[in-house]
């Protein structure tokens, strides 16, 4: 399945179980809880969030997703490996704006409209998510493959190990 994520800020990216994941932080939140915030729906496996670039850069990202056990190692310029529930039979990939939005204001909704297409359609259960990232956008070059920028192989699991605390390679304190 590819999914062409174009629209809006995609600084960071994410991963995400709309049924479960708490999006409203509050009306005047600071980058600082934000994070927080992100780090604890990573915890409970609701979300995962990539930051994409450290020097702001926007870019559309090609993504392609594959549901199925995890094939071999491919060279690129980053890997992180994590875990998410499914719990309503699909998943979405979402931009930094809906994110933000969604933290901003209890009235708006994960995935937002410009997000709705990028929906997963998956069974329930808990999932392995290797993120590839080939396309390293602040140095405008691709280390692997050129034909996609990102590549996630969500595998299912019963077991967890190690899930990440934080947004990864999130470059902020």
């Amino acid at each position: 399945m590819n999914i062409y994520l174009e629209y809006g800020d995609t600084n960071f990216i994410g991963l995400v179980n709309a049924e479960e994941y708490r999006s409203f932080v509050n009306e005047d939140w600071e980058l600082v809880e934000l994070l927080q915030h992100f780090s604890s729906e990573m915890l409970n496996e609701n979300i995962l969030v990539y930051q994409m670039t450290n020097e702001g850069i926007e870019h559309s990202w090609n993504i392609d997703v594959i549901i199925g056990p995890e094939t071999t190692e491919e060279e690129c310029f980053r890997k992180a490996e994590g875990y998410i529930k499914v719990t309503d039979n699909k998943l979405y990939i979402v931009d930094y704006d809906c994110l933000t939005m969604s933290a901003q204001f209890e009235d708006e909704q994960v995935p937002d409209h410009n997000c709705t297409k990028n929906q997963i359609n998956i069974n329930n259960g808990t999932y392995k998510v290797t993120f590839y990232q080939y396309y390293d956008v602040d140095e405008n070059k691709f280390i692997g493959r050129n034909d996609i920028d990102i590549r996630m192989i969500l595998t299912e699991t019963s077991e967890i190990k190690d899930q990440a605390g934080k947004v990864y390679w999130c470059t902020y304190n």
